[in-house]
């Protein structure tokens, strides 16, 4: 199942309203598909799929060799993801996913701030980035890999 999928199914009308927290119980927060922690802390994530949310889920075959858009986590991918744990925040484990996955994509982002002063295109799943060397798997400094930032700043609003 792809990211993409997830975000299309979480979109959908409220005719699919009883399937949201069992969605987000079973992948989002699950460390071995898409590796959102409960509360955002990372705890329960492996060292491959620490930073949370890559673009295939963790158990895929097609993970662990990543590549250019297989595996990374993408900033855009993140906010579709969010907008659409939005729709449904009435909803507790749904509200609590959205928030997991905000403070996550923060510290992802702000992980490589404070090591190279980088935002980048996308970011590696692994905790310390080892197929990056340490840093950005894509371009240094790239106007979409700030939404991952940008996510925690739309919770504060809430």
């Amino acid at each position: 199942l792809s990211l993409s999928l997830c975000a299309l199914s979480l979109l959908l009308s409220q005719f699919f309203i009883y399937r949201q927290p069992r969605l987000v119980q079973n992948w989002l927060l699950n460390p071995k598909r898409f590796c959102i922690a409960p509360h955002g802390d990372f705890a329960g994530n492996n060292d491959t799929c620490y930073w949370g949310l890559p673009s295939v889920q963790a158990s895929d075959p097609a993970f662990p060799p990543l590549g250019y858009w297989r595996g990374y986590v993408w900033g855009p991918m993140a906010q579709l993801v969010y907008w659409s744990l939005s729709e449904y925040t009435h909803l507790p484990q749904v509200a609590a996913g959205r928030l997991a996955l905000s403070k996550q994509m923060r510290e992802l982002m702000l992980s490589q701030w404070h090591l190279h002063r980088h935002i980048c295109e996308n970011y590696n799943p692994h905790k310390s980035a080892d197929t990056s060397h340490g840093d950005c798997s894509g371009t240094k400094f790239y106007h979409w890999g700030a939404l991952t930032g940008l996510l925690s700043l739309l919770e504060q609003q809430k």
